[in-house]
């Protein structure tokens, strides 16, 4: 009765930990875009009276937070309303513009990133989805141990009546065996996926490659 108990409230914690995640990111996105905004305006302001290199160079930062707004908007998912809505949609390379940004915190240092993008769009709860899957996938790479320099290939797409895939791949000699600390993150994404009615990704052996797919099913 103790350990079920235990495990309940872990479960509970779980849980009640992403609505407050949510919650969180939802107000870092808020402040984020109203710091956007500020700064746009200040530099119409200003752009008379600096050079145009500094005038560019203020206009990129604005463009840089915003793009970090969208990427925390991403993470957090559909909320029904606003750029949030559900109905909107997104390009393939746009989603992965934002979604690349956690990629690289997630792996390890030394592993380079090759991707191939195809066209196709996203609503906004696939796009959340295959960006908490991926995370999975890269976060069970790092967990069992990469040799590095090495070179991972992501391919996003193609997009067609099944829905849109996402792969990884990378050479199996740069990957260690599996233990049950990686483990958890293939569980972690299965019962993520059953959350969306998705089927789960797989991890498939391809010569002396190692490859890792997921679907989102179309809208």
């Amino acid at each position: 009765m103790a350990s079920g108990k235990r495990k309940e409230d872990q479960n509970l914690s779980g849980a009640e930990a992403m609505e407050l995640s949510r919650h969180a990111l939802a107000s870092v996105a808020h402040e984020l875009g109203g710091i956007a905004t500020a700064l746009d305006l200040r530099a119409g302001v200003i752009s008379g009276t600096v050079s145009a290199q500094d005038a560019a160079a203020l206009r990129g930062l604005v463009e840089e937070l915003r793009v970090a707004t969208r990427a925390v908007r991403l993470v957090r998912g559909p909320d029904g309303s606003g750029t949030l809505d559900p109905s909107k949609r997104q390009s393939l390379a746009d989603w992965w513009k934002l979604t690349s940004r956690f990629v690289s915190n997630v792996l390890p240092r030394g592993v380079s990133v090759d991707v191939r993008v195809d066209e196709g769009q996203l609503d906004a709860e696939q796009a959340s989805a295959l960006t908490w899957l991926l995370l999975a996938a890269c976060k069970e790479l790092a967990v069992r141990g990469l040799l590095t320099p090495c070179a991972v290939v992501v391919e996003v797409g193609p997009v067609d009546e099944g829905g849109t895939t996402v792969a990884v791949e990378i050479s199996s000699d740069k990957v260690s065996p599996g233990d049950d600390k990686s483990v958890r993150w293939t569980r972690y994404a299965a019962r993520l996926a059953a959350q969306r009615d998705m089927s789960p990704p797989r991890w498939e052996q391809d010569g002396s490659r190692i490859r890792w797919m997921c679907t989102v099913k179309g809208a």
